[in-house]
């Protein structure tokens, strides 16, 4: 199985259009509607996070007296008594089928390759590489069913492993365990492969220390945190 994530620009076919390679020109009008509404998936999936860290800092300082007592309280169960991050999830099927996340994967665009069968009957560790500055090949993937991952490996039911901070935001925590998204940890590890058949998670190699080595046209792969992992998730 290889994910594969292409440059997909309209910029040359609009130049073109206009009869000039070498004018600038800022969202063209001949720009198609699909590949506008492309572009408006992405930039509200990458506001998401901001927006509701905006919102949960209104309703503690800014809203009314009952709208801060709710999100203390919903702040308090998150830091106190959540455990879905580390316990599976909550994944929502009609959430990952949404046309929008068709176009999200449609803009770069995102393919899923199938290169072999996989039987539903164990659990399974996905590695996925390169990690770039952010995995979006991995969350069309295998956070959404953009590409087909439940058409192309029926009974697989991957959780992709996200680092713990992205769940300590209020509401964007709820998203992203809809989403399938669960925390990168030891003990997430362990729940999700224990539930046996077919229950798989999906990592991306390398992490942050990965990301921050991302640069045009190379591939630095850093795996000398994977002994220490595979030493710890197997004691």
């Amino acid at each position: 199985m290889t994910t594969q994530v292409k440059p997909s620009l309209v910029t040359d076919e609009v130049n073109e259009s206009k009869g000039s390679s070498n004018d600038r020109i800022f969202a063209p009008l001949n720009i198609p509607w699909y590949r506008r509404c492309q572009t408006l998936t992405l930039v509200i999936w990458w506001l998401s996070p901001w927006y509701c860290l905006y919102l949960t800092i209104h309703l503690l300082f800014f809203d009314r007296w009952y709208s801060t007592i709710c999100i203390l309280l919903y702040m308090a169960w998150m830091y106190l008594f959540r455990t879905f991050p580390k316990t599976g999830g909550h994944r929502q099927q009609w959430l990952r089928k949404l046309i929008w996340w068709k176009w999200f994967s449609d803009y770069f665009p995102i393919h899923l390759h199938k290169t072999c069968d996989l039987s539903p009957d164990r659990p399974y560790i996905f590695g996925y590489h390169p990690h770039g500055i952010i995995a979006l090949g991995a969350f069309g993937n295998f956070a959404t069913e953009a590409t087909g991952f439940e058409k192309l490996f029926p009974g697989i039911n991957a959780r992709f492993l996200v680092l713990n901070s992205n769940f300590q935001i209020p509401f964007y925590d709820l998203f992203l365990t809809m989403m399938g998204l669960c925390d990168a940890s030891k003990e997430s590890c362990n729940y999700i492969l224990k539930q046996g058949k077919g229950n798989s998670i999906v990592l991306v190699l390398g992490g942050s220390k990965e990301a921050l080595d991302a640069h045009p046209s190379s591939k630095y792969l850093a795996l000398e945190f994977l002994s220490y992992f595979i030493i710890s998730f197997t004691a």
